[in-house]
Formats: structure tokens, sequence, C-alpha cells
């Protein structure tokens, strides 16, 4: 293949809006970083319901500059664990009301650990259109069940899901259960690495490991590392797109796997596709791992307190967001060259 220089969605791709509406979470895995702190209490109902005001707003805006075929959101709700908010049934019905008022479509949809309570778990079912459920091994057997046991549920009343496996090298023949269970279950799957610090050996993985996530065997400079790094860090080398989109490299070579993941100094369009909220701390972001803003530096874009301020400015037009991250861990679906002119020219295809 040709040296990378584009690097685009196979098919269509809507606005993803992900919405952290609580740090609070019911689990505590090791790998979690800062996705959840049980320090903080759950944001207040007004607040909630307020922000995803907003977030309709500024999605009719972005949605009005696009062609057709690509006027389409989809609002993911997580945490943390959002299921694990006490007014998580109000939230999800203001979200069905509002999006029954915009000619654009909606679907809502959750990253959750699943660890719900059976009625409470049907209840949350009449308001999600789409499950990710993400399965962590550090939980207990009895917590592992009652994942299985709703994912079932979800299956039985055909609410479309797939699960993302977090493959953890300590926990790993748990996971590999859990792998055998989708499959023997007909559930759709991802096997997913765990992204962390280069300095974080923990989640290493042995090179049948890495082997059976990537799909290929390391190469000489990969096992020199695994020796140095005692494990193979797949973390610095790249990964699959989140959603396990496959993406056209040079408009030609299909791709799901890009080595590096490097797009630093790259022209990229992840403001268009994506938006950030964390509710918590009121930060709205062009996207949840790079947060690259228009000023060329890692930050917010604003603030919910100002939120007339951030509709203001979108409405206004913004600048071309210029990638200064090392790696791109989520974000890589997002339309983005190498060089502007390249970048103007694919962008014809997903702005009008």
């Amino acid at each position: 293949m040709s040296k990378l220089t584009t690097l685009e969605p196979a098919n269509n791709q809507g606005f993803q809006i992900a919405w952290e509406t609580t740090l609070k979470c019911n689990l505590d895995c090791s790998y979690c970083g800062d996705g959840h702190d049980n320090s903080l209490p759950h944001p207040g109902l007004k607040d909630s319901l307020e922000t995803l005001d907003f977030i309709f707003q500024y999605t009719d805006i972005i949605l009005s500059k696009k062609p057709k075929h690509l006027k389409h959101a989809n609002l993911n709700v997580y945490g943390g664990e959002s299921f694990y908010h006490p007014k998580i049934i109000d939230i999800l019905k203001h979200a069905r009301h509002k999006k029954d008022q915009y000619s654009w479509s909606m679907s809502i949809s959750t990253i959750t650990n699943a660890v719900v309570k059976p009625v409470l778990w049907k209840r949350i079912c009449d308001h999600i259109d789409y499950f990710t459920v993400s399965f962590h091994a550090e939980s207990t057997l009895q917590q592992q069940n009652l994942v299985k046991n709703n994912i079932l549920y979800l299956k039985e009343i055909n609410k479309p899901l797939h699960v993302g496996i977090m493959m953890h090298p300590k926990h790993w023949e748990t996971c590999i259960d859990m792998v055998n269970w989708c499959e023997e279950n007909n559930i759709n799957y991802n096997a997913r690495q765990i992204d962390h610090s280069i300095l974080d050996f923990r989640f290493n993985y042995t090179k049948e490991q890495s082997e059976f996530l990537t799909g290929t065997p390391p190469t000489a400079f990969d096992k020199i590392n695994n020796l140095i790094k005692n494990g193979f860090d797949l973390s610095s080398s790249g990964r699959k797109c989140c959603g396990g989109l496959a993406m056209c490299s040079n408009e030609c070579n299909t791709v799901t796997y890009v080595k590096g993941n490097n797009f630093k100094n790259w022209y990229c369009s992840v403001d268009k596709f994506f938006v950030y909220i964390k509710q918590t701390t009121g930060e709205v972001f062009t996207n949840k791992d790079c947060k690259m803003n228009y000023e060329g530096k890692v930050g917010p874009i604003g603030y919910l307190s100002d939120s007339k301020k951030i509709i203001e400015n979108l409405k206004s037009g913004t600048s071309t967001i210029v990638c200064k991250n090392k790696s791109c861990w989520c974000g890589l679906c997002a339309p983005k060259a190498k060089d502007k002119k390249d970048y103007d020219r694919i962008m014809l295809k997903y702005v009008n």
C-alpha cells in the first residue's frame, strides 16, 4: 500500500454526540483512568435537561451544513455508568421527546457495562435504540452473569447491540470465554485492546495475545520492544476504529487497522463528526479522545455555562482542526488528510 495521505470512512458516518452524563460508576476497573470518579455527586436533573436542549441546538446547526444522506445524528449516553444515575429514565424521556421536534433523524445509543438490575434494565430498553455493552473481566462472576442475562434480553426483544470485550491481558481466559459465549449466542462483538500510557506496562500483551488482537505476527521491532517493556504495547502501535468501521486510505485501499494511528499536523474534520460534553465539569470538546480545539491546542471549545457563545461561534463558521496529538485512539473515522488541498477535496462529499 502507498504511504498514507488521506483517511475516511468506507461507509456513511453520522454525527456522533458523546455525552458523559455522570462520572459515578458501579465498577472500578484498573484501566479506566479518569473515566469515572465516585467521589463526585451525580449531576442534577435540571442541568442535565438543559444540556440536552443545548445538544439538540448544536446538532441542528452541524447537520444543516451536511448533504441529505448525512443528516443523521447519534446521541451516546454514557458515564461513568449512565444507568447508575438516579434520574436516568427522566433524562432519556426528555431526549426522545426532543428528537421528534427536528427534521433530521437521531438514534439514542449507550455504552454501558450492563451491570443493571433486570427491572431497571427493561425500563431503559424502551428508550435506547442501540446498545454497546462493555465487558470488563475485573468484575465479579455474579456481575458477569447479570451482564450476560441482560444481553440475552436485548437479543430477545430484537434490540441492536454489540459487545466490546475489553481484552485484559491478566484476565485473558475470562475474556476469551466471553468471546466464545458471544459466538455461541450469535452476539456481535469486538475484542478491544486496552488503551493506556506507554509507561504503564500492566496492560501489555503476550505474543499470542498480540496476534489474536491484530491478526498479524509481531515484527522484529515489536519483539525488541517486547523485551524492553515486558510485553507488547499495542496501545502505542495503533488500533482499529472503536466501532470496528472499515476505512478508505488514499481513496482506494480499505483498511481496518492503522499502524501507529499518528496523524500529527494532519487536517481533520473531527469537529464535523463528533462533539463531546462532560456534564460534571461543563466542558464541551470537539472529541472525547483528541480534544483538539480551533486554536491548535488540546482543550475545550467552551463551557455549558456559556453555551450561547458556543452556538454563536458555530453559526459564524470555524477554522479547520489541525491535529497536534501523537496518536488517535477515537476519531479515527473522521475524514482527514495530510495536505490541505486533499482535505478540502475529500470534504466536498461531507459538507455543503
